[in-house]
């Protein structure tokens, strides 16, 4: 008897995830196939179950982790899926051994067997595609190229196109929403509905039983408090997202918004992770919530003591007010982190610098960050090797410090790292002030490094990092963009179409653009 794969539903009358498929259509999409294999598919499936939401992908901007994935890979996360979900398709218990994910996909798709490679899942997978029939091995690769895969993009702005039938009935939240009982607002969606994703659906902690407050920030009872310890925030207190909590994930775990449509499950809907976006918020700025949650959530954990009173330490969130800021990097994240450390929001209330000092690596990027920022107390640093910074900084900023403040200059009082490696991190500590300094950790990176823990411990200093963003952070970078305070939209790079990453080199071109922050349009022609 031949074997034949367990393909999923993708017709009307059948079931996708136990329930029935109401819709069903084909898309063009962006897949993942593994390190270096991007290719784009134009019959994709693309199918609305009744407690699925469709969404029209207006926008998506590329993320620097879809870079790497690109260039080197995910093992983690997005190809442990794909595994799982090779697994599933070929009917396999056997576990993946070490070799590369690439040789698997390959075999998958219809490659030739490699007798050579002794790995239990590869051997297993091999051994189901040559007892398929004649028939079914001939369409192998178009249907894992349908099936298969992983669709990323995650920076993205959509429009609500179909809603299943029983959405209305989703009633249990999850992740951010858990131990939420959902209102009939927050699962009612209507076609030509903007809206933003969340895409790490993810645990979170339950806020805490007692009451909040922020006295020790704000430095005095807030206005609006009902009660001693009580204040408006602590009244719709979420929780605190896991990091490695995830219950799943748009653009690892599911598919992303790389193509010109999305289905958003009941895990999306019922976690609250679909936002509607303000009027007047551009599609450049809404496509751009997320990467700037992500950059605000570092500013959120980050405080400097500004004073004492009754209560005791008198906290300021973001960079040190009226301090100075540096920033590494030249790309749109330390643009927009720029942004943050001199906005003034009414509602946010966060520290603002004076001044922001840039290093980057040439007078052209120097240029450029003065060009984009041209509204903004910026100054610069250029420095070719990243060893050299300390020194740098020194001969080219020190001395215009000094006569601005009559001071001599002892360091920043915020380090932001946004570009870089281990050694970056290493050497970014040494920039910081002589007390109070602060360093946020957004640029990705791994690996060891070496500092002085004495500079923390006798300089009163900190270190924090990000590693995404929670939802509670998407909703107010929407506000920031509504109310003005954050001028997003002229971060946004090129856009791209399918029809340029169709052509001969164009999936290299959209991934090694290194202007601002690239996006691709899926339904523009």
């Amino acid at each position: 008897m031949s074997f034949q794969p367990n393909w999923l539903g993708t017709k009307v009358g059948e079931t996708r995830d136990g329930r029935p498929i109401e819709w069903a259509s084909t898309m063009s999409a962006l897949v993942y196939f593994g390190k270096g294999d991007m290719q784009v598919v134009d019959d994709r499936p693309i199918v609305c179950t009744d407690q699925d939401v469709v969404v029209r992908v207006d926008r998506v901007h590329r993320c620097g982790t879809d870079v790497k994935i690109y260039y080197n890979g995910r093992p983690d996360q997005c190809e442990e899926s794909l595994l799982d979900e090779l697994r599933a398709i070929f009917g396999c218990d056997e576990q993946p051994g070490d070799v590369p994910f690439l040789v698997y996909s390959r075999l998958a798709r219809g490659g030739p067997v490699d007798t050579n490679i002794r790995d239990p899942l590869y051997r297993a997978i091999a051994a189901r595609i040559e007892a398929m029939s004649p028939a079914d091995r001939a369409e192998l690769e178009s249907r894992m190229r349908q099936q298969w895969g992983r669709i990323l993009g995650h920076e993205t702005m959509v429009t609500v196109e179909r809603v299943g039938s029983r959405v209305k009935d989703l009633r249990k939240g999850i992740g951010y929403l858990d131990g939420v009982e959902l209102t009939r607002e927050q699962v009612t969606f209507e076609p030509g509905q903007r809206c933003v994703l969340q895409s790490r659906i993810a645990y979170y902690d339950p806020p805490p039983a007692w009451p909040v407050d922020d006295m020790a920030v704000c430095g005095g009872r807030p206005s609006g408090a009902t009660k001693a310890g009580e204040t408006p925030a602590s009244r719709d207190l979420r929780g605190v997202q896991l990091l490695g909590g995830n219950i799943t994930d748009l653009a690892m775990n599911l598919g992303g918004a790389y193509a010109t449509r999305v289905r958003l499950t009941p895990e999306i809907i019922c976690s609250g992770s679909v936002l509607t976006i303000p009027a007047g918020v551009s599609a450049e700025a809404a496509a751009l919530a997320e990467p700037a949650a992500c950059l605000l959530d570092c500013f959120q954990k980050t405080t400097h003591e500004v004073g004492q009173n009754a209560t005791g330490s008198v906290l300021v969130k973001g960079v040190r007010p009226g301090g100075v800021t540096c920033v590494v990097g030249s790309g749109s994240m330390a643009l927009m982190a720029a942004m943050f450390a001199n906005m003034d929001d009414p509602v946010i209330r966060m520290g603002r610098a004076s001044e922001i000092v840039f290093v980057v690596r040439s007078r052209e990027k120097a240029d450029f960050v003065r060009k984009i920022l041209h509204d903004q107390p910026v100054a610069m640093v250029v420095c070719a090797d990243q060893r050299s910074m300390k020194a740098a900084i020194q001969e080219q900023y020190a001395a215009a410090y000094t006569k601005r403040t009559g001071r001599s200059f002892r360091g920043f009082d915020d380090v932001i790292v946004c570009a870089g490696d281990a050694e970056t991190v290493a050497i970014s500590h040494q920039l910081i002030t002589h007390t109070g300094g602060r360093l946020m950790m957004f640029a990705g990176t791994r690996g060891a490094c070496s500092v002085d823990s004495g500079v923390w411990h006798y300089g009163n200093a900190g270190v924090i990092g990000t590693s995404g963003c929670n939802t509670k952070m998407v909703e107010i970078c929407l506000g920031l963009f509504a109310r003005g305070s954050l001028d997003a939209a002229r971060l946004a790079g090129r856009a791209y179409t399918f029809d340029d990453l169709r052509a001969p080199g164009g999936v290299e071109a959209f991934f090694a653009d290194k202007h601002l922050r690239p996006c691709l349009e899926p339904n523009r022609k």
